[in-house]
């Protein structure tokens, strides 16, 4: 059910007010991770990765829904070095990898930006640091260091207490509170990283204190992380969209040439630096009741170099040798030399980051028979790319000093732009006479536009939820609480156009500038792809751009089409029961929320707001029934809704009045909604082992694809006759899609100290597009992880395999098909003292890549390699 209308919105300022009118000055919290583990949960204290697993274990075979759990060894013993990458190892779950570590999850079959990544039960405002991407929900994994979370929990099938928003699942990571751990809890560590794309050292450090008083009343916590790593990707990939770049010549029998626009050889460079911060409270004054106060900063910084040496055969004089595969996409042809038909674009961005601050007060009060709990709390981020260069030199003896220089007005000439290329594969390209390594044989030409993305999120909330036990038939307690939630995202843009002015760099030849030779490119793919070339001094060129930048020769105007805000207010509602008796258990209730949503931007320069308000219902049911003491059938169902991404609800048009087009977002987008419905067994056959199934399936309406349909808009076109016929480009709400899958998970650990665990997923998944029905992007119909471990007092060892099938992605202007991709971790931990651990771990360790095809030719896309990365690691527990 959903309303669209205009009405005021509700202001967070009332909130505390509200929330304290409610509960009084004695009041309580109630997140996520203070439910979890509550009375569902048996706890077991365990170290080591037997008693992780068994922990783990133990979450899932209690809980009254369909959840999975990871669950960290000990104190700074997180089981992976990214929390993305420990995610993957539970069914249902594939990861996105963009530059090496993973950014994003997918769940059941739905789309990274679908699922709910929760911190202690609480959304955490996030942004982006990359300019071009869209502005998502999700929360993106680079920014939190996996060594301060105690443990993750992932509900695959929802209950009316937790927050609203994912279509495929829900993520809540779980941190320390010092009243649950031992006093005197110190831990330090340092750590040693390496990339195998750029070799070089980095050192990290991290640490932990805990403490509280005797008689455990009052406790504080205390986290501080940094870690560093020089790494990033190689690629070899096609650049623009797909489509005829010249024409079949009738007289020679030319075919057609259908291709991108460019080939690239990419060496992206970063600097990686994490840094988290927490800071814990805990005080409690009686044993009813408990007030705890969190704080976190986490910090990711990211400068970065992205050399990229480009073929540009949109550029090129003609083409010969043209050879099409039957969907006539060019497999292999010659491009004739032309004036910057070779490109050496390097982009140096060295301001880019990503910072958000937590701040949560909780309180909770144990009655009798009841349960008062609540929150308060602010989540802020800010980053993005801001300055920064993207330069573009050509041959040294290309005609003229510029792109477009006046004193050839007849155009300008090229005799070494030309190359050959073959696109069967990873790209292989060969020039015709430049010599690439040759820093000499290349020259200043244009400092190209670029953009500078400024983001800010604000999230407020408060929270009160009361719980009853009862002893009314099959029901044991009654929940109902209220949420009031504010979320404002602001994108700010600003585009810098420089004149291209002979004179702009001093010494224009790339011998005066450059930092040396690239050897070695694309080492896991075939040879024959530019794998060596010179390369620009970053630090000496960002130099000379800051300068000016300074001296204001590069002004930055803001890009109004890629500027706005996306303001929304909701308010949740729920109820809740717990119901159980000899041989069943479970949850039902319903989740009422409504959400009202301002957009503010621009059409076509003039400022322009929306505001629409719609309403759910959702509804779920969760049952667990005991066939026998180790036996579970699980069953589930619900209604959920995911809001669109903040990019997709961006108001007003950017017009093109010559042409009758406009492109833009569309506010007035409805929520993705599902039904869906799980069916589960369970076995656990021994204490620490498992085998279980699960079926799923989701019913999704309101789909959003691009698609151009004609509207009117004022002064798209010529004449004013011609408005009502605007071809307008929009993201818009399609149709229907279906998601059915399977899965398979087995644990089992033997009294030797080895173990193994390994689990498979099917998901079959259907979306309605403009263009028919289509994949779910990011979703692979396989994927399969295993791992085996040995542990004793000695060591602790493990060695993980992770594999997912062709999946849809997005290319640099298209989507593109990615082939089946499969990974290779490894860990060994040596206990050296009683309190000193000593690890080495090795992620991607044979260094595997992601390749993709366009869909609509069959030609190749990208290789992407992430190299590997090495962590030797010293950790001390006092």
């Amino acid at each position: 059910m959903k309303i669209y209308n205009n009405k005021p919105a509700l202001k967070l300022s009332s909130i505390a007010v509200t929330l304290a009118s409610i509960l009084g000055t004695s009041l309580s919290t109630s997140a996520i991770a203070n439910e979890a583990e509550a009375d569902d949960t048996e706890v077991i204290q365990v170290r080591g990765i037997r008693g992780s697993l068994k922990e783990s274990l133990n979450t899932k075979r209690f809980s009254n829904s369909i959840v999975d759990a990871i669950t960290s060894e000990d104190i700074g013993k997180f089981p992976d070095k990214n929390i993305g990458d420990a995610l993957q190892r539970i069914s249902g779950v594939t990861v996105d990898r963009q530059y090496g570590e993973v950014n994003g999850v997918t769940i059941r079959g739905t789309a990274p930006e679908q699922s709910r990544i929760l911190l202690n039960g609480q959304t955490v405002a996030s942004v982006d640091w990359y300019d071009l991407g869209d502005a998502t929900r999700t929360f993106n994994l680079e920014l939190l260091s996996a060594e301060q979370v105690s443990g993750i929990e992932v509900y695959k099938s929802p209950e009316a207490r937790i927050e609203e928003g994912a279509l495929g699942g829900t993520v809540n990571l779980k941190t320390r509170q010092p009243l649950n751990i031992e006093a005197h809890t110190y831990m330090a560590s340092v750590e040693g990283s390496r990339s195998s794309l750029y070799e070089e050292n980095d050192i990290s450090y991290s640490g932990l204190a805990s403490w509280k008083n005797e008689d455990e009343s009052f406790g504080i916590l205390a986290a501080y992380s940094i870690e560093k790593l020089t790494s990033g990707r190689h690629v070899r990939e096609s650049i623009g969209e797909y489509k005829q770049q010249f024409e079949a010549d009738p007289v020679s029998g030319e075919e057609a040439l259908v291709g991108a626009w460019s080939i690239g050889s990419q060496a992206f460079k970063a600097e990686r630096e994490r840094t988290s911060m927490q800071l814990t409270a805990q005080f409690a004054p009686t044993e009813e009741l408990k007030f705890t106060l969190d704080y976190f900063n986490f910090e990711f910084d990211n400068p970065h170099v992205n050399h990229n040496f480009l073929t540009v055969m949109g550029r090129g004089a003609g083409a010969e040798n043209v050879v099409n595969n039957a969907r006539g996409g060019t497999v292999s042809a010659t491009i004739l030399p032309a004036y910057a038909s070779i490109i050496y674009n390097p982009v140096v961005r060295h301001a880019v980051n990503m910072e958000v601050d937590v701040t949560n007060f909780t309180a909770e009060y144990q009655g009798d028979n009841y349960v008062l709990s609540g929150v308060i709390g602010q989540s802020t981020s800010e980053g993005g790319t801001q300055g920064g260069s993207s330069s573009w030199w050509i041959p040294a003896t290309d005609e003229g000093d510029k792109i477009n220089d006046p004193n050839y007005p007849d155009g300008q000439t090229s005799v070494d732009g030309g190359f050959s290329y073959n696109a069967d594969g990873p790209y292989q390209v060969t020039l015709t006479s430049l010599d690439a390594t040759d820093a000499s044989q290349l020259k200043f030409a244009h400092e190209a536009n670029y953009e500078t993305t400024v983001q800010d999120h604000e999230v407020n909330y408060a929270q009160a939820d009361i719980k009853f036990d009862v002893d009314f038939s099959i029901f044991t307690s009654i929940a109902t609480g209220i949420k009031l939630n504010s979320s404002k995202f602001e994108r700010d843009a600003y585009k810098r156009e420089p004149e291209d002015v002979i004179g702009f760099v001093p010494e224009p030849n790339l011998a005066n500038w450059t930092g040396g030779t690239f050897t070695g490119l694309h080492s896991e793919s075939r040879s024959g792809g530019l794998d060596s070339y010179a390369y620009l001094d970053e630090d000496k060129w960002w130099g000379f751009i800051s300068e000016k930048y300074r001296n204001g020769e590069l002004i930055e105007t803001r890009n109004l089409g890629n500027s706005f805000i996306v303001d929304e207010d909701m308010t949740a509602l729920y109820v809740q029961a717990e119901f159980e008796s000899d041989d069943f258990r479970g949850n039902v209730g319903v989740r009422y929320v409504d959400t009202e949503q301002t957009s503010e931007g621009f059409a076509d320069g003039n400022p322009f707001k929306e505001t629409v308000d719609y309403d759910n219902v959702l509804p779920s049911l969760n049952l667990a029934y005991n066939l026998n003491e180790d036996m579970i059938v699980r069953f589930a169902a619900s209604s959920v809704m995911a809001r669109n991404n903040y990019t997709d609800l961006k108001p007003g048009l950017s017009i093109n009045a010559n042409f009758g087009t406009a492109t833009g977002g569309n506010p007035d987008l409805k929520p993705y909604e599902a039904d869906q419905a799980d069916i589960a067994f369970e076995w656990y056959f021994s204490e620490e082992s498992m085998l279980s199934t699960a079926l799923f399936t989701k019913s999704v309406e309101n789909v959003v694809s691009k698609s151009v349909e004609e509207e009117y808009v004022e002064n798209c076109g010529p004449e004013e006759d011609e408005w009502d016929e605007c071809e307008v480009k929009r993201p818009r709400n399609t149709g229907d899609g279906t998601v059915n899958g399977i899965e398979f998970q087995v644990q089992h650990i033997f009294e030797s100290g080895f173990g193994a665990i390994a689990n498979y997923t099917y998901v079959d998944s259907e979306l309605d597009t403009p263009e028919g029905k289509s994949m779910v992007p990011g979703v692979s119909e396989n994927s399969f992880n295993f791992s085996v471990f040995f542990e004793n007092d000695v060591i602790s060892s493990r060695v993980a395999y992770n594999w997912r099938d062709e999946w849809i992605g997005v290319g640099a202007a298209q989507e593109v098909l990615n082939d089946a991709y499969s990974q290779w971790d490894a860990s060994i931990t040596w206990h050296a003292m009683e309190n000193l651990d000593i690890s080495l771990e090795g992620v991607n360790l044979t260094n595997e890549v992601v390749e993709s095809n366009d869909i609509n030719y069959g030609l190749t896309q990208n290789t992407i390699e992430f190299g590997s990365r090495y962590y030797l690691n010293a950790s001390y527990k006092f």
